[in-house]
């Protein structure tokens, strides 16, 4: 005969049994996802140069096709996860997903591949990304449902090994060619579709009640707006956008080329190396993020992040040899998964259930609607200044950001206990 309280201890390791059960599927059909985007990191850039041998400007095109459908649809997307069955539409998007790489790869053995079938690449998965993105992170509130800190930072952990075994995959499979490759991408995105089928269905947390969606998206920037430290944290993202990323993405590039003569293939070799060290430390940070467990000063935190990366920033107008560079770019990782994880926990607990993928989806608007900004603006910027010299301008205006933070929600912030 069961005791009241061993029913009651029952449940509640059957409870915690299904909710790690859950997160486990959701982990997987992430894993697929940015696994995925790790392969298109490094082989959408190869077909574009190596391929059609595109000049810079064009490859520069390309790669902001990529980026311009999050500005256009990410805040869109959020409304559409709010008011519709999240599981859905992470399924929907997951095979979508796959014909893109595969009609890919067959214009690509049929010899027709040209410039402008990889712009409608780009604007396809681009799209479908920012529809995609909201959905998943107002997802893992509802799937984990208590211990956000950790699940957030088991997810940044997920998404940055993912991308990372991504590049990896194509560095040491390059030998079996574009197509496979590609073929190879549209199968992750598929199983990770079916995983996520194994989902409980995630229902809309509010029915729409007539309103149009733009005044939704509106409603969820309006929210978002209202949030102090919510708007100070889509704030922050904005500025590493616009500062970090702008420099990751113009600069190293520019240094492997210009400040250490690269041939060829010791480019293709050494920008390899400093991605795998960036990736490297984000992970290592979401790791000891999630030993460390429940962090109560989470904007003090975020704060000592993002100052060790205008350091780090501004160091790179030293000249130094390689292996500095690395070992600076895996610092500079380890700062990025740290302001990555703690933004994203404050953004997923302070936001109202209904709003919460909008939200999300303004708070990851902030930090993609930066970055193309912030390569454009550097790219001008080494170009009139070189690139010792242009590293020093961000790394000023981020002094200037992190003092003004001192005086934001962002220094008060307490969580609460998890």
């Amino acid at each position: 005969m069961t005791v009241p309280g061993e029913q009651t201890i029952n449940a509640e390791m059957v409870d915690v049994a299904t909710r790690t059960q859950r997160l486990r599927l959701y982990l997987g059909g992430q894993a697929s996802w940015y696994i995925s985007l790790g392969i298109q990191f490094v082989i959408f850039p190869f077909l574009v140069t190596q391929v059609l041998h595109e000049p810079a400007a064009r490859l520069g095109i390309a790669q902001m096709s990529l980026m311009a459908p999050s500005l256009l649809f990410m805040l869109l997307g959020g409304t559409v996860a709010d008011h519709g069955d999240v599981r859905r539409i992470l399924v929907r998007v997951h095979w979508l997903a796959a014909i893109p790489p595969l009609v890919l790869a067959g214009v690509f053995i049929s010899g027709h591949l040209s410039y402008g079938f990889l712009i409608a690449y780009a604007l396809a998965m681009g799209t479908l990304g920012a529809f995609a993105m909201p959905a998943r992170d107002s997802a893992l509130t509802r799937i984990a449902e208590t211990g956000i800190q950790q699940a957030v930072t088991l997810a940044m952990g997920t998404q940055m090994g993912g991308q990372l075994v991504g590049m990896l995959i194509v560095a040491f499979a390059a030998i079996i060619g574009a197509p496979a490759l590609l073929i190879f991408q549209a199968l992750l995105v598929i199983a990770g579709g079916w995983a996520t089928t194994k989902l409980q269905p995630l229902p809309p947390a509010q029915t729409s009640a007539g309103e149009g969606r733009l005044a939704q998206i509106l409603d969820g920037i309006a929210t978002a707006r209202a949030h102090s430290i919510v708007f100070a944290v889509i704030g922050v993202n904005f500025a590493v956008g616009l500062f970090y990323v702008g420099s990751f993405m113009v600069v190293l590039p520019l240094m492997v080329r210009d400040i250490y003569h690269s041939t060829v293939t010791e480019f293709a070799v050494r920008f390899a190396l400093i991605n795998i060290c960036f990736w490297g430390g984000t992970i290592f940070a979401t790791m000891a993020l999630l030993k460390v467990g429940h962090i109560v000063r989470r904007g003090r935190v975020m704060m000592g992040a993002v100052s060790c990366g205008l350091i780090i920033l501004a160091l790179l107008a030293l000249t130094m040899p390689f292996w500095v560079l690395c070992i600076l770019c895996f610092l500079w990782g380890i700062g990025a998964g740290t302001t990555m994880t703690m933004g994203r926990t404050i953004v997923q607990l302070a936001a109202p259930a209904s709003h919460r993928a909008r939200v999300l989806a303004f708070y990851q608007l902030g930090f993609s609607g930066g970055a193309p900004i912030g390569s454009l603006l550097m790219g001008f910027l080494v170009g009139w200044l070189g690139i010792h010299q242009a590293v020093l301008v961000p790394a000023v205006v981020m002094i200037g950001i992190v003092i003004a933070l001192l005086m934001s929600p962002l220094w008060r912030y307490h969580a609460e206990e998890s």
